[in-house]
């Protein structure tokens, strides 16, 4: 899983955020970002076991996550 660390001002800041982090009491999480990143990971991981490029599809309206291997381009 990839994990990506926010950026601080100070050393401080990134202290005290390690320390919020360990004690639960974080920044609340978007949930659509979360969904976002988490089809994102999966993209990464199918293109890490199968190669190719993969597209995410996410549409809230119909209930529909998915994730597949972009089309290949036929040349002529």
């Amino acid at each position: 899983m990839i994990k990506v660390k926010p950026r601080y001002r100070t050393r401080n800041e990134q202290i005290v955020a390690d320390l919020r982090n360990s004690a639960g009491a974080g920044p609340p999480i978007d949930p659509e970002m979360k969904v976002k990143r988490l089809t994102a990971e999966v993209a990464i991981e199918m293109a890490l076991l199968h190669g190719g490029e993969w597209r995410v599809r996410i549409d809230h309206r119909e209930g529909v996550v998915m994730v597949a291997r972009r089309g290949r381009r036929r040349t002529l």
